[in-house]
């Protein structure tokens, strides 16, 4: 049997600080993520009503979402390229050993170790944009606007909002909810 060195604290110290880095690097992605998403929501949101309103305009809103991608307007976002952190070593696994003549032979020796779990399961999956959620956009319509679709639509105009939104949700057409608020 050989022995190899046990793990030190200080190891266990540098490990756990490494997991807590990558773990507050993690949720930063996550955060951009979910910037990113709303973001692709708003603009696809804003040229649909931009081609309702006036289709021939649709070029100027791309040349300006395109602008956004400049080096110029990069240019004032602070980089958020991480310094490099050190490389820290695993210790090679360590072999029990047998207790020494001093300690109780039913007694082993403590070693805490902070596990932590990720709440969020990663996946392989790309984020794909989805349709324009029209129950969303029929939520935020005035009540007199949603009932007035909902007349228009051959539907129940009692209820709250929520109640009508959930009845046209398979009804209407983000078209239709623009047609109804302009």
């Amino acid at each position: 049997m050989t022995l190899r060195s046990p793990i030190r604290a200080s190891q266990i110290t540098a490990l756990q600080t490494k997991l807590s880095e990558l773990q507050d690097y993690r949720q930063q992605l996550l955060s951009v993520e979910q910037a990113c998403e709303s973001a692709l929501g708003q603009v696809g949101t804003a040229l649909a009503m931009l081609n309702h309103v006036d289709a021939s305009q649709i070029g100027t809103f791309k040349a300006a979402v395109d602008a956004q991608f400049g080096t110029d307007a990069i240019a004032f976002l602070e980089s958020a390229t991480p310094a490099p952190a050190e490389t820290v070593e695993p210790a090679e696994p360590v072999e029990p050993t047998a207790p020494e003549s001093s300690a109780a032979p039913d007694v082993e020796p403590a070693i805490d170790v902070e596990a932590t779990a990720t709440d969020t399961p990663a996946t392989d999956e790309p984020i794909v944009p989805t349709a324009p959620d029209i129950e969303g956009l029929l939520n935020k319509m005035s009540i007199q606007n949603i009932r007035k679709l909902a007349s228009a639509k051959g539907t129940d105009t009692k209820g709250t909002r929520a109640t009508i939104a959930a009845r046209l949700k398979a009804l209407v057409t983000e078209s239709d909810i623009w047609d109804a608020t302009a």
